[in-house]
């Protein structure tokens, strides 16, 4: 038997294409009977957690763009934002700061991201930013935690929490 640490598809001679499945069991496949077969290392969580880093990078895009169109979208209409000050804002509250700029983000890293999953499809997102901003007129760096719920819904995730 070879081993091959690089590749899921080894060939152990010319007429059989031993295949290791993710789950470690071995399927074998005649290769004259094989024209193409397409692997996928990613699972449906995988996916979703790359959709969900995706949704974080575009969610900071916008913010530093003060691009509410697109902030507004990422939302729920009932979300209510909290701050580090314990203040809350609606959603259109939030927006309004945003695009009038006494909100402006001028950087923000993020770090330490964990998504965990609700057996209702919702998913938990803890994150650290490191942000520099000019709020109400107070410019600084913070390093904040952060959480958000998101759902999916009509094939993208919204920020309901």
């Amino acid at each position: 038997m070879m081993i091959c640490p690089f590749l899921l598809v080894c060939g152990a001679n010319a007429q059989t294409m031993q295949v290791w499945m993710k789950d470690g069991t071995r399927q074998d496949y005649a290769v004259s009977s094989i024209e193409s077969i397409t692997f996928s290392e990613l699972t449906d969580m995988d996916l979703a957690r790359q959709e969900i880093e995706q949704f974080l990078d575009d969610w900071n895009a916008a913010m530093i763009a003060a691009d509410t169109a697109r902030l507004g979208a990422m939302m729920d209409d009932s979300i209510i934002l909290r701050h580090i000050t314990g203040m809350t804002q609606t959603k259109r509250e939030w927006l309004e700061e945003v695009a009038s700029g006494s909100m402006k983000y001028h950087k923000i890293v993020k770090r330490d991201v964990s998504i965990s999953f609700a057996s209702d499809g919702s998913a938990s997102v803890s994150f650290t930013s490191v942000i520099t901003a000019t709020i109400w007129g107070s410019y600084g760096t913070w390093t904040l935690s952060g959480s958000m719920r998101l759902v999916k819904r009509n094939g993208r995730w919204i920020r309901v929490e």
